[in-house]
């Protein structure tokens, strides 16, 4: 049997689904016309009557905590934060060093999946509330430590260290919540509650970022007082995340102790080698998909710069189209990418949604030659359309190709390479938009037109390895 087979029929949504499932224009329709009554629908979901009696309190903690933490992370969200950086520092700081600044800050929640091995060792065996607790109090005092740098090279560097503190710690929060949903909801409701805290988790950041974008252009001196209250807001997440308990939590913690370590972060390398040369299949799935991703992580902290440089928009609108319209729409287009990918293997699912993002991003390139902000907005659209099924995707691609006892390392490998093209693109971004700029050219056509281009291989790479894999899967069935 040949290896992408083996791949395809060893995960759990699994492999079979993969020669039944298909993506086809029927799934496009769905979507544009499922819209309409997407926004009713998300309010009621987030009502817990339908959950199981003994899941609605965890529940309603979780919704509390979600709702205040995110307006914390509003004032740290990478559209939110580049911005406030390109915009606050302008005229402080060596305009290519901001800009740089801005890359990092634009990326920096993939930057931070690199430190995903730590927390995953760091929480084995141990009680997973309190540490999540230590690490939203870490993220808070981080966030409040935003708001009291100076407008200054210093000032931005302190501004990216603790970014960067507090989104890695939030990547720890992230890594730890999986084992606490996993023994606090059964499984036929522990989607649906995922996916509504999601929800409650969007809006919020989205609203907090307009509400905090507003205010800088009212008096940029509101920054400090809005961040502190954010962030005084965010201790209630703490009470309430604290008064969590986490069912049969000391049989777990006995059988985390007794079972296999979880890896090292000195391991991430070797696990990804080991992933990746075993899985052939799996291996040219993760290489579009870095394409792909890479090409993505190109454009998003140019978005901030262009919308300063090129059309001078201020804090507020510059936020709207780098947060909140994609965070909005990618709320109300989840649910919908969720039926399309219920019926299609990653593979297929990839091979026609990853073209949503070269599409956003052919509509920005075009935006920034014909200087048109119309294009922009179009474009931020697209893109939470696009974010939407990408969601969806990075959190469920691996299962679709891992055995269930190799899971976690499939998702490992995956969250390791999007940290390290987290790392890579931005630089690689700017130093092309910095040296066209020296150079003399136009830089924002030609280094959004170079984003797209990657982008679209990464495109071409998911349709030819649907074509090869489908080829496979027919030679399996006529063999059986």
């Amino acid at each position: 049997m040949c290896e992408g087979v083996v791949g395809l029929v060893g995960g759990g949504r699994e492999g079979a689904r993969y020669a039944c499932g298909h993506v086809s224009t029927w799934g496009i329709g769905r979507l544009s016309v499922g819209l309409a009554g997407a926004p009713a629908r998300v309010v009621r979901g987030v009502l817990p009557g339908s959950l199981p009696y003994f899941a609605r309190r965890p529940y309603a903690l979780e919704v509390w905590s979600t709702l205040f933490f995110a307006l914390g992370l509003s004032a740290i969200d990478s559209g939110v934060l580049a911005v406030y950086a390109r915009q606050t520092f302008d005229g402080a700081v060596r305009e290519s060093h901001l800009n740089f600044a801005v890359a990092l800050l634009a990326t920096m929640d993939a930057l931070a999946n690199i430190l995903s091995f730590v927390w995953s060792s760091a929480g084995q065996g141990r009680a997973k509330i309190l540490l999540i607790n230590v690490l939203q109090v870490a993220v808070i005092v981080s966030i409040a430590g935003v708001a009291f740098m100076p407008r200054s090279g210093a000032g931005l560097a302190g501004l990216l260290l603790l970014a960067l503190t507090a989104r890695a710690c939030w990547s720890g929060i992230i890594t730890l919540r999986p084992t606490v949903w996993r023994s606090n909801y059964p499984r036929e409701v522990r989607a649906t509650i995922i996916g509504r805290l999601s929800i409650i988790q969007a809006l919020v950041i989205a609203g907090g970022g307009a509400l905090l974008g507003y205010m800088l252009d009212a008096d940029r001196t509101w920054h400090r007082p809005a961040v502190l209250a954010a962030c005084t807001l965010a201790t209630f997440a703490v009470v309430a995340t604290s008064r969590l308990r986490v069912r049969r939590e000391r049989d777990l913690l006995r059988r985390e102790r007794e079972g296999t370590r979880t890896m090292s972060a000195w391991q991430a390398p070797l696990v990804v080698w080991r992933v990746l040369r075993a899985d052939k299949r799996y291996a040219q799935f993760m290489l579009c998909m870095f394409v792909l991703g890479f090409g993505n992580l190109m454009f998003a902290p140019i978005l901030a710069i262009i919308l300063r440089e090129q059309f001078g928009l201020t804090y507020f609108r510059s936020i709207l189209l780098t947060s909140t319209v994609p965070l909005c729409v990618q709320v109300f287009t989840i649910p919908l990418w969720a039926r399309w990918l219920d019926r299609a293997h990653i593979v297929r699912f990839r091979a026609v949604h990853g073209w949503t993002f070269a599409a956003a991003g052919a509509v920005l390139l075009a935006g920034a030659i014909a200087n048109s902000l119309a294009c922009f907005v179009v474009a931020s659209v697209m893109l939470g359309i696009a974010y939407g099924g990408g969601t969806l995707a990075w959190n469920l691609g691996h299962v679709d190709f891992s055995p269930p006892s190799e899971t976690s390392r499939y998702m490992a490998t995956h969250v390791t390479l999007n940290g390290v093209r987290g790392l890579l693109a931005p630089v690689v971004s700017v130093t092309l938009y910095e040296w066209l700029k020296a150079a003399g050219a136009d830089p924002a056509p030609w280094v959004l037109g170079a984003s797209l281009a990657v982008s679209v291989a990464g495109c071409v790479g998911f349709v030819m390895l649907r074509v090869v894999m489908e080829r496979e899967m027919a030679q399996f069935t006529r063999r059986v």
